[in-house]
């Protein structure tokens, strides 16, 4: 499965209209952005290894295309959307989706397509101006690495992945992420709205130097756009519902079949709306918790 991503996600290019981005195609020809079963018991050697593009983000998970291809049929497709074409290559916990987007004949940019909100809007230019803004928030903000690993090993997740993903990047580009990796890790002061208290978080930059190194790389001059909800499009009438549907999995069975940890991970996710790491830590518990003595 790795080895066909770039094949899978080229062919579904090719369907939309939609050229890859060079660097998502070097990405994606790693074989790396699939996650597979074993991510359940390797994923902390994973995230000290940078095996894994962009682990060291908040809040981002990769999809496979044939999950993006159900995305674009289901939801995201011109006829449902006003002639709007996407091609969603990752997703947040939530279930909001990153896709690829024209701006125009000639270039294409990137946006999160929000699950539950009305409008969503093109935020970044290119596929690099996502990559080096996602890395520069990370780098004012590295508390939802700490959750997980102590200071010096989320320095490690930082810069392994930072080096492995800039490789393919122009030198200039891959000079100034780095530049800020390498800086030693400190204590600053950050609000995640106007509105928000300040937290005292783990970071490299601050974040006034974020603000200042973001404005580098500007929104495109594009009006946000509505987007029909899924549940909009082909509601169920009264003849086509059932009521004789399977059950959704239950998390909590599938739990206790060590076979079946992964399956139960992707359950939790579906009913709570959480990220990967969260649902693994939540059925790690669970299982402790019913564990016999």
């Amino acid at each position: 499965m790795p080895a066909n991503a770039l094949i899978e996600f080229e062919a579904l290019a090719a369907e939309t209209g939609i050229v890859l981005p060079d660097l998502l195609r070097s990405l994606l020809a790693t074989g790396k952005t699939v996650y597979g079963p074993e991510w359940v018991s390797t994923w902390r050697e994973q995230a000290l290894q940078g095996s894994l593009p962009f682990i060291s983000w908040y809040d981002f998970e990769w999809i496979e295309a044939a999950d993006a291809r159900r995305e674009i049929e289901e939801w995201l497709n011109p006829k449902d959307q006003a002639g709007k074409v996407f091609l969603p290559f990752a997703q947040s916990g939530a279930g909001d989706l990153y896709c690829l987007m024209p701006l125009d004949a000639h270039s294409t940019g990137v946006a999160l397509i929000w699950h539950d909100d009305e409008t969503s809007r093109i935020g970044y230019r290119s596929f690099d101006h996502f990559v080096a803004v996602r890395f520069l928030e990370t780098f004012a903000n590295l508390d939802h690495l700490a959750d997980d690993f102590p200071e010096e090993q989320v320095i490690q997740c930082l810069r392994h992945d930072v080096s492995s993903v800039t490789e393919p990047m122009n030198e200039a580009m891959r000079h100034y992420l780095k530049s800020f990796a390498d800086l030693p890790t400190t204590h600053h002061e950050f609000r995640h709205g106007p509105q928000s208290r300040p937290e005292n978080v783990l970071a490299l930059i601050s974040q006034e130097r974020l603000e200042l190194e973001r404005s580098q790389f500007p929104e495109p001059d594009t009006e946000p756009f509505t987007i029909v909800a899924r549940w909009e499009i082909n509601p169920p009438t009264p003849e086509t519902v059932t009521v004789t549907a399977e059950p959704a999995p239950d998390w909590r069975t599938q739990a206790l079949n060590p076979d079946q940890k992964f399956a139960a991970i992707q359950s939790y996710r579906q009913e709570f709306d959480v990220s990967l790491v969260e649902a693994k830590k939540a059925i790690d518990r669970h299982i402790s918790d019913t564990r016999p003595d």
